[in-house]
């Protein structure tokens, strides 16, 4: 597993045993993986959405999960799940109302 952003203040830090890596290290990290990595979640601004789906594809990753709140596209052979997490959030809310 890795992290990666392009926030200079979250860079370097640790998140769950992880280490924030810089985005522009995607590739070298994703092609130096034994194995490669086959999945990659998108939890950005909808404004990088795209450029990180495009970052992924082009590392090789063949499965992205978005929770961005935007459409991205990706090319055939690339498996996309978008998660929009306001309707998850209704259907919990529901839910809950009927306990």
């Amino acid at each position: 597993m890795a992290a990666f952003d392009r926030d200079p203040a979250k860079v370097g830090t640790v998140v769950d045993g992880l280490v924030v890596q810089h985005i522009n290290d995607l590739d070298d990290v994703v092609r130096g993986t034994p194995g490669g990595v086959d999945i990659g979640i998108i939890a950005t601004q909808a404004a990088s959405a795209q450029g990180v789906a495009n970052r992924m594809v082009n590392a090789g990753i063949k499965a992205i999960i978005n929770f961005a709140p935007i459409t991205i596209e990706v090319p055939n052979g690339v498996v996309l799940r978008h998660v929009d997490l306001s309707v998850e959030l209704q259907i919990l809310s529901y839910y809950l109302q009927k306990v």
